[in-house]
């Protein structure tokens, strides 16, 4: 009890610094921080979004704000030169002079058509996935000047700006309607060689005979043109033949 006693002091000095603590915290959020707060002239931020920039500029002038940086971002959803976010947002109040922070629609994003004239399809498609575009329609037709799988147009041509993400069509070559692959002969007798030549729209060219004890006569040794190769119509086949 005697302890208890003489511990009573601190305890009414502790109680009085927490009480005095509380007093003066209840003081400032009460009385000097409105004071403090509402001693500047204070504005209700506007909606600057979807507004054009210089319409935004002159509301925030007119409310004594100032703007003070502008951001530019590609946008599919805002026209170029609109607003698409602001700092402070809307409906914040904030002191006058108070700085503001724009962000402006680029829109749509935009790119350059790459070249694919020339190209077969793997490679094409790598090239405009590359510039942010994919391949559209693809149409398929003859074409003498370039093989197949080749691309011999596009739509649209190349250095065409366009949004980011857009197709282009492809017109792709069959090869030409006036080649023909060269069968294969060596092996055959020159008459069935020389049947299969003419259905294959080829002729037969000049025939060298040669001996040889391994092949039948007539059996053709040997071709000009190796089989499975590319040519024009019209075109003659020499041949080796067995005498």
């Amino acid at each position: 009890m005697e302890k208890f006693k003489n511990l009573l002091p601190y305890v009414y000095v502790l109680l009085g610094f927490f009480v005095t603590v509380i007093i003066t915290i209840i003081i400032l959020d009460k009385i000097v921080f409105p004071v403090l707060v509402h001693s500047e002239e204070t504005v209700k931020m506007p909606n600057l979004i979807g507004m054009k920039l210089n319409d935004a500029e002159r509301t925030i002038n007119s409310l004594d704000l100032k703007l003070s940086k502008v951001n530019e971002l590609y946008s599919e959803q805002y026209a170029p030169g609109t607003v698409i976010n602001q700092s402070p947002r809307a409906g914040q109040i904030v002191k006058k002079g108070r700085d503001v922070y724009l962000t402006v629609s680029q829109g749509r994003e935009e790119v350059s058509v790459p070249n694919l004239v020339g190209q077969n399809i793997r490679n094409s498609r790598i090239l405009l996935k590359n510039s942010g575009l994919d391949i559209g329609n693809i149409t398929y037709v003859n074409d003498e000047n370039y093989g197949v799988d080749t691309i011999v147009a596009q739509s649209p041509v190349a250095g065409t700006r366009v949004v980011y993400g857009k197709t282009v069509d492809l017109v792709v070559s069959k090869g030409s309607v006036n080649l023909v692959k060269v069968p294969a002969l060596e092996g055959l007798n020159l008459e069935n060689a020389t049947k299969i030549l003419l259905e294959s729209d080829l002729h037969v060219g000049n025939v060298v005979y040669v001996e040889n004890q391994t092949y039948l006569p007539n059996t053709v040794l040997h071709q000009s043109i190796k089989a499975g190769e590319l040519v024009k119509k019209g075109t003659s086949v020499d041949l080796t033949v067995v005498k």
